[in-house]
């Protein structure tokens, strides 16, 4: 008789063993100072609150590095970029409008300001 398979739970292992080698390269330090640089007049005005305001944009950060990493191996492998980047749309777009939300709910502003945010996501 053969072993039994779950071919989720291996697919969960590689997963795993790839975001272990890919968060190698990144450093925690970087990140912040990024967050810092890029959403300092946003960050300013909740003071009180900035330590998790800063921990939720470093995970959104690890993760959109993440998501980049785990479809920049397609290109790797010899994909054109155009369809990595088609293939990527998807997911990057829902990552992207769900940090949009984490923002609205820390920051009460009128439509312009709105915009600007997304367009500097």
């Amino acid at each position: 008789m053969g072993v039994v398979m779950n071919f989720h739970e291996k697919y969960r292992h590689k997963k795993l063993d790839f975001e272990r080698k890919a968060l190698q390269d990144l450093s925690f330090q970087k990140i912040e100072n990024v967050i810092n640089e890029t959403f300092e007049p946003y960050l300013k005005p909740m003071a009180a609150y900035l330590q998790t305001v800063t921990e939720m944009c470093v995970d959104y950060g690890i993760e959109a590095f993440l998501l980049g990493s785990s479809y920049g191996r397609f290109g790797f492998y010899g994909e054109a970029i155009e369809g990595v980047y088609q293939r990527s749309e998807k997911p990057f777009k829902m990552l992207l409008d769900d940090f949009y939300d984490f923002w609205l709910f820390w920051y009460t502003i009128d439509t312009m300001q709105n915009e600007d945010i997304y367009r500097g996501l």
